[in-house]
């Protein structure tokens, strides 16, 4: 469930003490010799970009604050070996209002400084191709990489030890987020926003490793996630690995024409993935889900969520999570996939233990479970009933479930009898038909 925004967290001044202080951060001001290599560092970057060249810095650590990048900054270091320190008041690296720029082979550490609310340690609006390649980017009581209306790649990165989001980008304009390891952040992973629902964004997040994310911040969900897509249209999430983050691993809150796709997802305290609060013509394909308190949630059909395919997904080992106390029976922990409105279920694989396998619950509005797999479950599919539920097909599954392999509900309780066994109660506009059972 989620209620505020993620990208207006309440900090308090004892809340940003504490976050400095877990990330090791000590503020100093720069010294004269910072100022004067920083300003050397900027002239050089100008008159390389007016010839179209590239500036390389050589192994060892520099210290400086607040350097503005020209366009066509082209900055290279050597491998693990070349470290920009933010010394004194960030960011660190900024740019705007830029056809290019490329950062290449650098250690950005903010551990020397201090970055303002919502900023990054690099802070970037406007750059039509922003290109980070093989950067580390560590020690940021902020976020770590903010991206404004930018367009380009951020790949091979390693990410680590950030006290709000690792990668924060907004309102983008086509980022290929490749190949990163995102890790240690203490509020989200990747954050993709939009500030208009459904605004086309056309990001891809591939190949990249996401784990041990936090809740920091607290709330029921704005916080805590791998990878949250927040009303942006058009992105594809594929084939990464999110492991061990506090809330769900995949969140798409409000994003339409999100695809999830070939990820492998281990060990959240909520349901590793979610299409919610107003989310339109979701994609959930080929995912693998272990260990998390319920595998896949096309959620919030009152809000607007509406259209999805839940599809050859494998959910196994669900686990009661613990992060919404003030949450009962209805957040469906141990449930496999959640559907409510226009959504087809298929071809899904999940294994218990749970308590649900599929609930085609809320207003149960066109929605299809059809040729899955469910077993060590206490019931295999739950069906809402009472006046307004729409259309709803359970054909062709295999069910092996220890109380009932599809039984109705009213609400939050559940009506006696087998929806498969012969004689069963006929309900408008349901059908069930042709399932294995035992």
């Amino acid at each position: 469930m989620l209620r505020s925004n993620p990208c207006t967290p309440n900090l308090s001044r004892r809340k940003l003490l504490r976050l400095c202080c877990a990330a090791s951060i000590s503020f100093c001001l720069p010294n004269s010799h910072d100022i004067a290599r920083a300003a050397d560092l900027s002239e050089r970057l100008r008159e390389a970009a007016r010839r179209g060249g590239a500036v390389t810095l050589p192994p060892g650590e520099v210290s400086l604050m607040g350097l503005d990048l020209p366009d066509g900054t082209i900055l290279r270091g050597a491998p693990g070996r070349t470290v920009l320190k933010l010394s004194g008041l960030g960011p660190l690296l900024s740019g705007r209002m830029a056809r290019k720029i490329t950062l290449e082979n650098i250690v950005f550490d903010g551990a020397g400084g201090f970055v303002p609310r919502e900023k990054g340690l690099l802070d970037f609006t406007d750059v039509i191709q922003l290109t980070i390649r093989g950067c580390v980017i560590r020690r940021c009581a902020e976020r770590g990489l903010n991206i404004i209306r930018c367009g380009g790649a951020v790949a091979q990165n390693d990410v680590f030890e950030i006290g709000d989001v690792g990668v924060h980008s907004l309102d983008g304009l086509g980022v290929d987020f490749d190949n990163n390891h995102i890790r240690r952040c203490a509020d989200n992973g990747l954050l993709i926003y939009s500030t208009a629902a459904g605004r086309y964004d056309g990001s891809r997040v591939r190949n990249n490793l996401i784990e041990d994310i936090n809740n920091r911040s607290g709330g029921n969900g704005p916080y805590g996630n791998g990878v949250f897509v927040w009303g942006a249209g058009s992105i594809r999430v594929e084939k990464n690995r999110v492991y061990r983050c506090v809330y769900s691993g995949i969140r798409n809150s409000g994003g339409h024409d999100v695809q999830v796709i070939g990820n492998d997802c281990k060990t959240f305290g909520e349901k590793a993935m979610y299409a919610e609060f107003g989310a339109k013509n979701s994609v959930f394909r080929d995912n693998r889900i272990e260990d998390a308190g319920a595998g896949i949630a096309v959620a919030n059909a009152d809000k607007g969520t509406d259209g999805a395919i839940v599809a050859g997904n494998t959910i196994v080992n669900m686990r009661k999570g613990v992060n919404d106390p003030e949450f009962g029976p209805e957040m469906l922990w141990l449930t496999g996939i959640l559907a409510e409105k226009n959504v087809d279920v298929t071809g899904n694989k999940i294994v218990g233990p749970g308590w649900i396998g599929i609930a085609l619950g809320g207003w149960r509005e066109n929605l299809r479970a059809e040729s899955n797999e469910i077993s060590g479950v206490d019931y295999g599919v739950v069906l809402a009933t009472g006046e307004g539920a729409g259309d709803a097909m359970v054909a062709r599954n295999r069910i092996s479930a220890s109380k009932g392999a599809v039984i109705a509900s009213a609400g939050m309780n559940f009506l006696p009898g087998d929806l498969t066994q012969p004689g069963a109660r006929k309900y408008p506009r349901l059908t069930v038909r042709d399932n294995q059972t035992g």
